[in-house]
């Protein structure tokens, strides 16, 4: 995959998450009503939540998909240009959702690999 390639495809990942999704759902909501303390979000604040949101998703998918074989957060900072500490918090996350796998180590640096997603949503469904 080209780095357009790999770049698209986050920004796909991130346009198609749950997140995302849910703040353009509820965008009305959140700027023309209000909420049970009485205030409603301004439309800026809530554009600005939303740039935040979708940055900080982009920046996961883009290092999601730089996953596809083992890669320390060097070698993902290199690619990304993202900066090693927002790498870390990201790896971190990814950890947690167990969309990601540490599968080995270069020197003392640990290399993550992507979690077979499709193996995972098959694991999740019962036959009913």
């Amino acid at each position: 995959m080209t780095t357009v390639d790999i770049k698209l495809k986050a920004a796909k990942m991130t346009l198609d998450g749950e997140r995302i999704r849910w703040l353009i759902g509820k965008q009305e909501k959140l700027t023309e009503e209000q909420n049970v303390f009485g205030e409603q979000l301004a439309k800026n604040r809530y554009q600005y939540i939303l740039w935040k949101a979708a940055l900080t998703e982009y920046k996961r998918n883009l290092i999601l998909s730089n996953l596809e074989t083992g890669r320390s957060v060097h070698e993902l900072h290199d690619i990304t240009g993202i900066p090693k500490p927002e790498i870390v918090e990201n790896i971190i996350a990814l950890l947690k959702w167990r969309k990601i796998e540490q599968v080995g180590m270069e020197g003392r640096s640990p290399k993550y690999k992507a979690v077979d997603s499709e193996n995972d949503e098959d694991e999740g469904r019962g036959e009913n």
